[in-house]
């Protein structure tokens, strides 16, 4: 009898793990059981709804996993729309096949994975022994210093490389700023009084540059960009370790300016209090480590453009993603708002628009 992949968390059966792990090895002989079920991160992840499975097996078997954490399509039929338009869980699964293995720094194991429409999924390594960020509560800036430490490393591995060009799969871009100026008038509606004055001028002026930052973007060096590299998909463990920070959720990884990332942890996840003033010494941090593991060519000047490039770009998201969160309550509202704040302020802090022509 073939085994129905799941499509909401109630259909993650015994069965069906018991399936995944034997067809991704982990598992020969035993037969799993399910002891409880829990949805992760709610209100947090946009892309897809996350469950953790606590196991245990009718037998002993070396390797069997005592809990994992499955991804399956989002449960909002707008956010499972704009999911499939960015080929999102494809995109993943390429990422922990073909990528995660190749780079230094710590990441889940990928035990199973479906690609075939309309129920894709993953199934992992359980990582909730680490703690969760809280993109709504925001990081200190010490974790922000360790974040970009961590993203560098990576990034460094596929800076404009033979490497990266391997992977032509992944695209250059998520496009999201090809509506821009469409949704501009409804995300001032909705959510511009989340934003300040000189937020909204930056807002509406780069409007008319949408085209002009695309392709400056796409003469910049490229690297492997995380591209929603914020808290809620981060965990942190021993601060003093290799594993002081941990970056989920691959997927929307892009070919493209390293230092968007950089851009998108402090304007979105920082703290405003602990950013303002440092966000140039959190860039050179990231620059430093790039430079460590002998990226060259690149200049600090070269970084910054790049640095307000993205904090240009990264104002693009809220504009184009919002209509999923019009009339959203909860934690869903407040991470809206928290961004929406957090994302222009930073921005003009930086004064990011001087780079526009």
């Amino acid at each position: 009898m073939k085994i129905k992949n799941p499509l909401h968390p109630q259909e993650i059966t015994a069965e069906w793990i018991t399936f995944a792990l034997r067809a991704g090895g982990i598992i020969n002989q035993s037969v799993a059981r399910i002891l409880n079920k829990e949805i992760l991160g709610g209100g947090r992840g946009f892309l897809s709804s996350v469950v953790r499975a606590s196991l245990d097996y009718d037998r002993e078997e070396k390797g069997a996993p005592k809990s994992v954490v499955v991804k399956i399509e989002p449960e909002s039929d707008t956010l499972h729309r704009f999911g499939d338009e960015l080929n999102a869980f494809q995109r993943e699964i390429r990422f922990y096949k073909e990528v995660a293995s190749n780079v230094p720094i710590r990441l889940p194991i990928l035990y199973f994975s479906v690609e075939d429409p309309p129920a894709y999924s993953i199934v992992m390594e359980d990582l909730s022994s680490y703690t969760p960020g809280d993109q709504v509560i925001g990081m200190h800036r010490g974790q922000v210093m360790a974040t970009v430490e961590t993203l560098a490393k990576l990034q460094a591995k596929y800076w404009n490389n033979t490497a990266l060009e391997q992977i032509k799969w992944m695209p250059t871009t998520n496009g999201v700023g090809i509506d821009y100026q469409e949704k501009w008038g409804s995300f001032v509606e909705h959510f511009g009084s989340f934003v300040d004055k000189k937020g909204l001028e930056v807002g509406e002026r780069l409007g008319m540059s949408i085209p002009w930052l695309e392709e400056e973007i796409e003469k910049r060096p490229k690297t492997i960009v995380h591209t929603d590299l914020r808290e809620d998909n981060l965990l942190f463990g021993d601060p003093n370790s290799d594993e002081a920070v941990l970056i989920l959720d691959w997927q929307l990884a892009v070919r493209s300016i390293g230092a968007f990332d950089v851009a998108r942890i402090i304007g979105g996840s920082e703290l405003p209090s602990e950013r303002s003033g440092h966000q140039l010494e959190v860039l050179r941090c990231w620059y430093d480590v790039l430079v460590r593991e002998a990226v060259r060519d690149y200049s600090w000047e070269e970084a910054v453009h790049d640095f307000r490039l993205g904090a240009l770009q990264l104002l693009c998201f809220p504009v184009h993603f919002h209509v999923g969160f019009i009339g959203s309550e909860g934690r869903s509202m407040e991470l809206a708002k928290a961004i929406c704040r957090r994302v222009f302020s930073s921005a003009v802090e930086i004064d990011a628009t001087s780079v526009l022509p």
